[in-house]
């Protein structure tokens, strides 16, 4: 979306309307997400928002433009933010399987800021964590994933003081980091 596009978009969610983006493919991901953050909640569960959500990066996102969103979702709101994690954790793409998983490996470097983001506003145990606690396959969908991205991960959920008790058997997220820590590590 055109800046100018965006301006005249921007007069009718103005309340809501946080990015500070020139950028046309952030403004195209965002205007999405503007439009759709207030409607029922069904267009990002069972609607395909999410699906969208991974569309757009796929299809108009440069190199460059990941970077730029890594820095541009501080703008964003909280309920922006969440809806945005959940549509990276959830939502499906055309290039999920290939061969170098980038966009996967792009949508989990996003997840990490998402969750520093979470935490620098106070809210460790906030909904961009909760809603990974609830996706934690996702992490199994990032091919190239290093031992230090993982343990980064991993430090979020209090990892390597939970394996010290007997009782993990039965967490699927512990089991998850698990299997995925040795994976990485090997």
């Amino acid at each position: 979306m055109l800046k100018k596009d965006f301006d005249l978009f921007k007069q009718k969610y103005k309340e809501n309307c946080k990015t500070e983006s020139e950028n046309s493919a952030i403004l195209e991901l965002y205007s999405f997400i503007l439009k759709n953050e207030v409607v029922d909640s069904d267009v990002w569960t069972v609607g395909g928002g999410n699906d969208d959500v991974i569309r757009i990066l796929e299809y108009y996102f440069l190199e460059t433009d990941w970077k730029e969103l890594e820095t541009e979702l501080e703008n964003w709101s909280t309920n922006q933010l969440e809806i945005f994690t959940e549509s990276i954790l959830e939502g499906s793409g055309q290039n999920e399987n290939d061969e170098f998983n980038s966009t996967m490996m792009k949508r989990f470097q996003l997840l990490k800021k998402l969750l520093i983001i979470g935490e620098e506003r106070d809210r460790y145990r906030n909904d961009i964590f909760l809603a990974l606690i609830d996706n934690i396959e996702f992490l199994n969908k990032c091919k190239s994933i290093t031992l230090e991205d993982i343990t980064e991960i991993a430090n979020y959920f209090n990892y390597f003081e939970t394996i010290k008790t007997e009782n993990i058997k039965d967490d699927l997220t512990i089991q998850t980091l698990k299997r995925i820590i040795e994976k990485a590590s090997s």
